[in-house]
């Protein structure tokens, strides 16, 4: 998969890129990054990647025509996401469906965000919650870290099957050595070795954690009841 992004700060990308499961699947060749800054599009001298926002206001907006210029560098045409506060909010199904395509580009808004012309181009325009950050980067590496994982071979095949939010839940609480830790042991159910009996404390470990942390997704999933 090739994951072109469009960011005034690719510097930033570098150290989450070069670490831990990222860096593997890089290596393996799985995913290849491309980082690229709209700046090297500017045609004046200062290299001038934003303005004032026509109407007046607080901040500078990127402008269209370099954001636009960065966007058509690449070949073939990416399937292309705006990351923003006020896009679609991004959930694991987005995950899903981004981890088959082939061919990428997440543009990163920075300042007071971007010249709004810019979404006629784009596919899709997410926000990863609602709350807003300075900029794009921070949500690009959380989509590209949640689209790679779901990689064929970039991590184990199994993992993901009982993850928060495959089946409605949040995941159920995970537990390893020692077995007492400053007197909380471990529930004996998962010392005992019988598969049944753990798979229906973790099903009922998991509404609960659901219940407490996002009564939401119960909401959602009126199956799971306790």
């Amino acid at each position: 998969m090739n994951i072109h992004v469009i960011t005034l700060f690719p510097e930033i990308f570098e150290p989450i890129l070069s670490s831990s499961i990222l860096n593997k699947a890089r290596a393996k060749k799985l995913i290849k990054i491309n980082l690229i800054n709209p700046r090297n599009f500017a045609t004046d001298k200062r290299k001038t990647v934003d303005d004032k926002p026509y109407g007046g206001g607080a901040g500078m907006v990127l402008k269209v025509d370099v954001l636009y210029k960065a966007l058509s560098s690449i070949n073939p045409k990416p399937y292309t996401i705006l990351l923003s506060a006020s896009g679609k909010k991004y959930t694991q199904k987005e995950a899903k469906g981004l981890a088959k395509r082939k061919n990428i580009a997440l543009i990163c808004g920075h300042y007071e965000g971007v010249d709004a012309r810019i979404e006629k181009y784009v596919d899709e325009i997410f926000s990863v919650g609602d709350y807003v950050l300075t900029g794009g980067e921070i949500p690009a590496m959380a989509l590209i870290d949640s689209i790679a994982r779901l990689i064929p071979n970039v991590i184990s095949p199994k993992s993901p099957h009982e993850e928060s939010f495959e089946k409605g839940l949040l995941e159920y609480p995970q537990f390893t050595r020692p077995e007492v830790y400053e007197n909380a042991p471990v529930p004996k159910v998962l010392l005992g070795g019988n598969h049944e009996e753990i798979k229906k404390w973790r099903l009922k470990e998991a509404i609960k954690r659901t219940k407490k942390f996002r009564p939401d997704l119960l909401q959602a999933k009126s199956k799971w009841k306790e």
